[in-house]
């Protein structure tokens, strides 16, 4: 069984978003700066920027015996050092479902030259930093926890629209989370 406090981090806690990968000419570049790898690196980034901006946040997960848990909340998703999107979360209304997070966390996100993308979570209820792979399939991404900590468990963010996005936790068919973030108005 998914340990739903772990994965739904990544959903809900804070995302920070690593858009790149290394940033020295150094040699951990070497293997992986061909054109095509750039290129792809750069068509993820593209996809993972949408995630920049305000955000409201409305959604759920399972508890003990399948009870839904509501949340609310908001989110920042903000560009650094040209190639990294963090985003912050905070609830304003019940608690985040993950092992590191129940009230506000982070994620980092990027895309890896010659690995892909990659998120990292943390949070105010764990100081350990949880890692994740993904792979863009479609309008959304893939991740999966690294290192196969949780055999088919995946977190799925799926863009509805550039003011919309879902994440959702799921294990084989079942999905034990899902987040709905809105792009804020204006204020």
């Amino acid at each position: 069984m998914v340990n739903n406090r772990v994965l739904l981090a990544l959903a809900s806690t804070g995302v920070a978003l690593m858009m790149s990968g290394c940033q020295s000419s150094g040699s951990c570049c070497v293997a992986n700066n061909s054109e095509a790898a750039i290129a792809k690196a750069d068509a993820a980034r593209a996809q993972l920027s949408r995630l920049v901006g305000a955000w409201d946040l409305d959604g759920w997960w399972k508890g003990n015996g399948n009870d839904r848990n509501t949340v609310h909340g908001r989110a920042a998703g903000v560009l650094e050092n040209q190639y990294f999107v963090l985003m912050d979360v905070q609830t304003t209304s019940g608690e985040m479902a993950g092992r590191t997070a129940r009230k506000s966390g982070s994620f980092l996100f990027a895309s890896e030259p010659g690995i892909g993308l990659t998120a990292s979570a943390w949070g105010d209820a764990s100081p350990s930093i949880s890692r994740f792979v993904g792979t863009a399939q479609g309008n959304g991404i893939v991740f999966k926890p690294a290192h196969n900590a949780y055999p088919n468990a995946e977190l799925v963010l799926t863009f509805e629209s550039d003011n919309r996005f879902t994440a959702e936790v799921v294990q084989g068919s079942d999905v034990h989370a899902s987040y709905t973030f809105t792009r804020s108005a204006a204020k």
